[in-house]
């Protein structure tokens, strides 16, 4: 017996479809997930590659050394939560801040866009977030201490809104705006806080417009505002403008060609406005377009002014630009190393020479992996700082596990680096919990860094092989008790897949192609080639003059057999659609062979072979009840009585992967209980191993609570 517990890996083989039934061969049985009195499985904490990220929205200081900067980060669960960090003169300092109870989904919500300070002990922060189809504004004020929730009303009518910008003059007065969905379309949303409640305001729309919103907000007092908004590229819309007198918000004439994205007053007679189409400056009466010279014209996102005379403003790129009272002249700001994307979103300035922007970077186009970016102007030049950038999810999934002991596991897989490229993982069970580790990564001058492990096989806890592919081709690993080693193997545009080590002197590597490589405890070598394959994915040794391996092959012959010399293709009963994914030997005539085939209805079912040292022999396995596909994707035995299969089955129309484990007591396969992430969509095992102890431990992927693939470690019996 195996006594099973989580952990997560692996990537996916598909099988080819085929009209042919197996039912001759095969027994479904009407069963669920799990028998009765089946021994359970559970999940095991596994630890997960982490990036350090964060979007910076907004930002605001009451002085030179006390600003705040708001926006949104996805955490280590795959979720993106508020994010708050306070500069005090020195260093950038995460804050704490409330999230919305009900926050499941990862890429829009929440997210603050807008913060305001009037003073170092008070800050109001807005923003939205998500709730089902719909978007919900939000608030939260800072009290010098702590930062907290507040309720926003919902417009009349209305099923979806949200806040852009938020203005403060004191802890008693502060103007948010945004939108709302109502009839026609979206249209202006304004808010005023009094110091104990937010109420909401009548801000009126250009007619016949369809879609407006509020996109940026100053006030100078209570008694005067200005708000800019209009449409986007998705959703035209003509600019506006207005005014809050302290009684009602009253249009103004703008320039037919204004889009603006930021905007700052500093007196009834002096705002200054920038954007897409440059800037608008206002002179207590009218809007007047201003030119910003290229190449930060067209990008500014961000503006702060503290008079007539002295505006920053800010925007992608990085760009930076400065207002002297009579033009505007470019500034330049500095990009992060090895950045590729940057954008500075907002800026503050508490004097001519004390102004903080906020923003983020990404170092790769294709990773969408922000970072918070944070640039400080002294009144000379612009300095990067250092933000706080918190870690958060990243794709990860497990492949293979191998265990020698119940203190000795190396599983490997890969994930995701920051800079978007995926790189090899590994992590270590010490009889106590697992640990990351260190593997280096193969490097190309013609493609990025890269590293994906398929396999990993060992025979101590000092010595342990793991094949792959990198970025200059096949990738392997050896790890020595301390640290993993990479190695020369030959194959330079293969993938292998699967390896099995005997000794630290030999080992037996397999790709996808057939090709194979023998360790000799120097040096890897090239192997005589399996053939009659169309994909190799497994490898068993039990000696230096006996392996087996399997895959799928266009006759339906999917093992062969290593003699030392040469490999001796076998005969392999079933349909052409069987595919074998995995195989254990423990003997030279004990084998078991695991994998899946297209049943009558062209799905997915489990398949399982036995090798008994003359001939291969279908056995009958079982599949959960109400599967809409199944699939066995690794097996390990410790003797010809004793086996466990990993893998998978999906339902709700094949949406949806459920993990897989199956057990064969010498007479017969028994399915087992095994635990699933209710909130992931795909919960996976790839490989398993029960090393020397009646323990086994399972590895695949699932989902994280936002979605992101996660490693999955799994013990049962």
């Amino acid at each position: 017996m195996h006594r099973w517990s989580c952990q997560q890996a692996g990537t996916r083989v598909g099988i080819g479809l085929a009209a042919t039934a197996l039912t001759a061969f095969m027994v479904l049985t009407n069963a669920g997930g799990a028998l009765a009195g089946s021994p359970a499985w559970k999940i095991v904490k596994s630890p997960n590659a982490t990036l350090r990220g964060g979007r910076l929205e907004s930002v605001s200081c009451s002085s030179p050394g006390a600003c705040t900067a708001v926006g949104t980060n996805l955490n280590k669960s795959g979720i993106n939560v508020t994010l708050a960090e306070r500069w005090n003169g020195t260093t950038w300092k995460r804050q704490h801040t409330p999230n919305p109870a009900v926050d499941t989904v990862p890429a829009v919500a929440p997210d603050l866009l807008g913060v305001s300070c009037p003073a170092s002990n008070f800050c109001e922060a807005v923003g939205t977030y998500h709730l089902g189809h719909a978007n919900v504004a939000m608030a939260e004020a800072w009290n010098g201490r702590r930062w907290s929730s507040q309720h926003v009303p919902v417009p009349v009518g209305s099923d979806s809104a949200g806040l852009n910008s938020v203005s403060c003059t004191s802890s008693r007065f502060c103007e948010a705006v945004g939108s709302f969905q109502g009839t026609p379309g979206t249209t202006l949303l304004a808010a005023t806080w009094n110091g104990t409640t937010w109420r909401l305001q009548h801000a009126p729309s250009p007619a016949g417009a369809q879609f407006e919103e509020f996109s940026a907000v100053s006030c100078t007092s209570a008694t005067f505002c200005g708000a800019w908004g209009g449409g986007n590229p998705g959703a035209p819309g003509p600019a506006v403008a207005e005014r809050w007198n302290g009684r009602s918000w009253r249009m103004q004439a703008v320039p037919s060609n204004a889009a603006v994205n930021s905007v700052s007053c500093v007196s009834v007679t002096f705002c200054e406005a920038v954007g897409a189409s440059g800037g608008e400056v206002w002179d207590g009466s009218h809007w007047n377009a201003q030119a910003i010279p290229s190449p930060a014209s067209a990008s500014l996102l961000g503006v702060s002014c503290t008079s007539p005379k002295f505006c920053e403003a800010v925007g992608a790129g990085p760009s930076a630009a400065v207002w002297n009272g009579a033009t505007w002249g470019v500034q330049s700001a500095p990009n992060p190393a090895s950045a590729t994307f940057t954008h500075l979103n907002a800026v503050s300035c508490a004097g001519a020479t004390s102004c903080e922007a906020a923003g983020f970077f990404e170092t790769a186009v294709t990773a969408n992996n922000p970072k918070a970016l944070a640039e400080a102007w002294n009144g000379h030049s612009w300095q990067l700082q250092h933000p706080v950038a918190p870690s958060g999810a990243t794709y990860n999934t497990l492949a293979s596990v191998s265990c020698v002991s119940t203190t000795f596991c190396e599983a490997v897989g890969t994930h995701f680096n920051s800079a978007g490229n995926q790189v090899n993982l590994a992590e270590m069970w010490n009889g106590a919990s697992w640990q990351l580790q260190h593997v280096p990564n193969q490097t190309s001058q013609f493609v990025p860094t890269s590293g994906s492990l398929f396999g990993v096989s060992c025979v101590a806890a000092s010595f342990c092989e793991a094949v792959g592919v990198g970025a200059a081709g096949a990738d392997a690993e050896m790890w020595n008790g301390t640290s993993w080693q990479l190695q020369a193997i030959p194959g330079t545009s293969v993938q292998p897949m699967s390896v099995s080590c005997v000794t630290t002197s030999f080992c037996m590597e397999a790709n996808g192609f057939g090709q194979v490589a023998i360790w000799n405890g120097s040096s890897w070598s090239a192997g005589p080639a399996v053939t009659g394959f169309s994909q190799v994915s497994g490898v068993s040794c039990i000696s230096a003059s006996f392996c087996e391996v399997v895959g799928s092959g266009p006759t339906g012959d999917n093992a062969a057999a290593w003699n030392g010399t040469s490999w001796t293709a076998q005969a392999t009963p079933g349909p052409v659609s069987a595919f074998l994914s995995g195989i254990s030997c423990t003997a030279a005539d004990s084998c078991e062979a695991v994998g899946s085939f297209a049943n009558s209805s062209f799905q997915e079912a489990t398949f399982a072979e036995n090798w008994n040292g003359s001939a291969w022999a279908i056995q009958s396995i079982p599949n959960p009840l109400a599967s809409q596909g199944s699939s066995l994707r690794a097996v390990w035995c410790s003797s010809a009585s004793s086996c466990t299969a990993v893998g998978d089955y999906q339902y709700f129309g094949g949406s949806f992967s459920n993990t897989l484990a199956e057990v064969w007591d010498g007479s017969k396969w028994s399915l087992r209980s095994t635990p699933n992430h209710s909130y992931a969509a795909q919960n996976i095992l790839n490989g398993v191993s029960c090393g020397a102890s009646s323990v086994c431990t399972a590895v695949g992927q699932t989902q994280d609570i936002g979605g992101t693939e996660a490693t999955l470690i799994e013990t049962g019996d």
